[in-house]
């Protein structure tokens, strides 16, 4: 099982690429246009969300029993589409320029850290499966 230390040096890892990889998008002119300038609250934002789901699903690990396990993945996914929701509709409904394009680059961040979750999520799943299996 991933230890929580590694789980947070990943994120890091996930959000130093991001942060690369947009203002690299952003640095070429073709693609410039489809980066929002404020693309940086997003990563901000999704980061504390993916810190906040590692440290409650280690929490969740170490403390509930094998049948809750499923149901704290499922409520943590739930959780962060609740949360990014909430957040959606403070920033668009504050006059928010390009909300379209926002939304998008939302949108592919969130896609990106769900995907990052799932990976993460499986990997432990198997650590535990593959514990269980010993006799």
């Amino acid at each position: 099982m991933k230890s929580l230390r590694s789980q947070v040096i990943s994120s890091i890892v996930l959000f130093g690429a991001l942060i690369g990889l947009f203002y690299l998008l952003q640095s070429i002119e073709s693609t410039a246009k489809l980066i929002h300038p404020q693309f940086m609250g997003i990563l901000i934002f999704s980061f504390i969300l993916g810190l906040l789901v590692v440290f409650l699903g280690d929490w969740g690990i170490r403390n509930m029993d094998d049948q809750s396990r499923p149901n704290l993945f499922l409520g943590l996914t739930v959780m962060r589409m609740i949360l990014s929701m909430i957040f959606i509709g403070i920033i668009v409904f504050t006059g928010l320029e390009q909300r379209v394009l926002w939304v998008g680059n939302f949108f592919m961040i969130y896609l990106i850290y769900l995907v990052f979750e799932i990976v993460t999520i499986l990997s432990n799943l198997r650590a535990i499966s593959a514990q269980g299996e010993k006799p």
